[in-house]
């Protein structure tokens, strides 16, 4: 039960990281919105609803394990999903380097510039003047960093599934909780 105490806190406070660095990202977007980041505050969320539903059943034993091991499956998935959708987006950028071919990748980047539009057949985005160099390279930072919190959330809830499978074939597993 310690275990799966200390898994569960790791995952909700992972989650939260995930959706408050998604959320970020979503209201510095001016233009439009991008899918792929909308995704990551989904997995985020859904994470951490995983999470606290497998926290509480700890304590409740009429909540059935088989549902929390089907959550943490589900979130691992939809977790991993995330994080590979992102660094396919991302490849290619190097988020600390300013060269002129690195700062035209992110420039391109629908999740890093901040919307697009088109004026008289040019590209015009939100971070693309003077200044736009650094804040794409902040905005990306924080699209990277997300991707790998939700690389490690989703090693965090296939170790709860782990766990899980592994109480259920001993069978020392409560119905609710993994001991």
């Amino acid at each position: 039960m310690i275990v799966t105490a200390v898994l569960r806190a790791v995952q909700i406070i992972c989650a939260a990281v995930i959706l408050g660095l998604s959320a970020t990202v979503i209201k510095g977007q001016v233009l439009g919105s991008n899918p792929t980041i909308n995704y990551a505050a989904v997995t985020g969320g859904f994470s951490m609803l995983g999470a606290i539903f497998g926290f509480t059943a700890l304590f409740v034993e009429s909540l059935p394990g088989l549902i929390t091991l089907a959550i943490d499956a589900l979130a691992s998935l939809l977790l991993l999903a995330g994080g590979i959708a992102i660094t396919v987006k991302l490849r290619g950028i190097n988020c600390s380097s300013s060269s002129d071919v690195n700062w035209a990748k992110m420039f391109d980047n629908d999740m890093l510039n901040g919307g697009c539009i088109k004026v008289q057949g040019k590209k015009q985005c939100t971070f693309g003047g003077d200044d736009g160099l650094e804040k794409l390279m902040g905005r990306c930072k924080e699209v990277q960093a997300d991707s790998i919190f939700q690389f490690f959330t989703f090693l965090i809830c296939a170790a709860c599934v782990v766990v899980a499978l592994l109480a259920m074939k001993r069978g020392t597993s409560r119905k609710g909780a993994i001991v």
